[in-house]
């Protein structure tokens, strides 16, 4: 019930406001589809809990399991490869560390090697020291 008052309390004052300061139709419409998309929201969080809770679950499932099993004919042993970047995306579960988006086998090249503990702050020169970071992660990393 708060969430109806909070909605009618915004039209009310988004027709005030638009009755001082007049907007432009394109302001009008993104304020209809906020108040339809709030609308929506309610409804599913009041009536369908079941499914939202569902949903999120699934994504969180999806998002924590490796993204070569989500593919049915996927044959694990065509990956292995003595490439270092075939490895490391191996050990990431085919996912950026940064974004989580998938590693796509064919363009292996564009991804960059990037340490987990930088050098300058005590990390090894080694393989278990090393991560696969798609290019726009790897440009915008942070130590």
């Amino acid at each position: 019930m708060n969430g109806i008052t909070l909605l009618i309390l915004t039209i009310v004052i988004g027709y005030f406001y638009n009755n001082r300061w007049p907007q432009p139709m394109k302001h009008k419409i993104y304020f209809g589809v906020g108040c339809t998309a709030f609308l929506i929201f309610l409804y599913f969080m009041n009536y369908q809990t079941s499914f939202v809770y569902k949903m999120g679950k699934n994504i969180k499932e999806i998002n924590e399991k490796p993204l070569y099993q989500s593919i049915p004919d996927f044959n694990f042993d065509t990956v292995k490869s003595d490439n270092i970047k075939v490895k490391l995306a191996n050990r990431q579960n085919l996912r950026c560390p940064s974004c989580h988006n998938p590693i796509g086998l064919r363009d292996i090249d564009s991804y960059k090697l990037s340490y987990i503990t930088p050098l300058q702050y005590g990390g090894q020169n080694d393989i278990s020291n090393l991560k696969l970071m798609c290019p726009s992660c790897f440009q915008f990393r942070n130590f």
